[in-house]
């Protein structure tokens, strides 16, 4: 532990079904000099036993009580003992050379103060879906903003810039990455490595606001990052949308973007299909029609209209939104 360079910092709550994949591919990493921050956030199911089977050394767990996301990463990087953290998810997997690349970056750019990666995206139960393709350099990243600049758990990024920007904010229950890496831009360069370093998984979520929701979110968050400020009241609308969850909807739109993903970035439209299915199975909804009618088009066809729906910015907003 005297060699530390690297502190890689990850919150888990209720990850029982993934939670060793995780920790498994950090503790496997080519690159060994590093500690592993790991906070229980409130945990009721086995997280916390699968947590007490492991004992290398390099692993320090932080148990606390239900805080969400914001507040556990705050406190674990504030044990950190380094200036390099290295965000990881309890849900996807880090590449063997994840922190080798990541760290010799850094070290070659100093003027980089965070640096993500392409991933590899994965379902829930690990197959291959696409590979993302980031904006990779600081100008083209920059000029990109406020959209999120990087895979979350793919980041590693300089403590001091992160304690700059003012942390993760507490009250964002959502997009707490978005919002902290627009606050860091002023302070240094960003970078995305392209080849992926990450085994990324998508799972169902509350990702999918209602039309009307859309406007107050993006509001919310275009006044943490500017204005450096969130009302109570903004962050009980927040909560509201976790709180108010319909998990049909939830699976359904899941299983739908999945099908635009075989369709649009992995031309597979018989899995497109199949999960079209599934979707259909769960819940009704309009963009099922449409998306099975592509289905059957070719391929050249199917990116033809899909770059025009990009272009032009036709309103199958389910569509154009992914």
């Amino acid at each position: 532990m005297d060699t530390v360079k690297i502190s890689v910092v990850m919150s888990v709550y209720n990850t029982e079904k993934y939670l060793s994949d995780a920790i498994d591919s950090i503790l496997g990493q080519t690159f060994s000099d590093f500690e592993f921050i790991i906070v229980n956030d409130g945990s009721t199911d086995r997280s916390r036993k699968i947590l007490e089977s492991y004992t290398d050394p390099r692993i320090l767990i932080i148990d606390q009580g239900n805080t969400g996301l914001a507040r556990a990463l705050n406190n674990g990087i504030e044990k950190s003992k380094t200036n390099l953290i290295a965000r990881m998810d309890a849900d996807d997997i880090s590449l063997p050379n994840r922190l080798q690349r990541q760290y010799e970056f850094m070290v070659d750019n100093p003027d980089v103060i965070a640096v993500g990666s392409n991933a590899i995206n994965i379902d829930y139960s690990g197959n291959y879906v696409f590979t993302t393709a980031k904006k990779i350099y600081n100008n083209e990243i920059k000029k990109n903003l406020p959209n999120t600049p990087f895979i979350h758990p793919s980041v590693m990024f300089k403590k001091d810039a992160f304690l700059k920007a003012g942390k993760y904010c507490n009250k964002m229950v959502k997009a707490q990455d978005t919002v902290l890496f627009n606050r860091m831009a002023k302070f240094g360069n960003f970078h995305n490595i392209e080849e992926p370093l990450i085994q990324y998984r998508i799972v169902p979520s509350a990702n999918s606001l209602r039309k009307k929701l859309d406007s107050k979110f993006f509001e919310i968050i275009k006044n943490a990052i500017y204005k450096n400020t969130i009302s109570d009241e903004d962050e009980d609308f927040l909560r509201s949308i976790l709180s108010n969850r319909n998990q049909d909807m939830e699976l359904s739109t899941y299983h739908i973007f999945l099908a635009k993903k075989y369709l649009w970035n992995n031309f597979q439209p018989e899995m497109a299909r199949l999960h079209l299915r599934h979707s259909l199975r769960i819940k009704t909804q309009l963009i099922v029609l449409p998306l099975l009618i592509l289905s059957i088009f070719p391929q050249q066809l199917v990116v033809q209209i899909y770059n025009s729906i990009k272009l032009y910015k036709i309103p199958f907003r389910l569509i154009a939104r992914y």
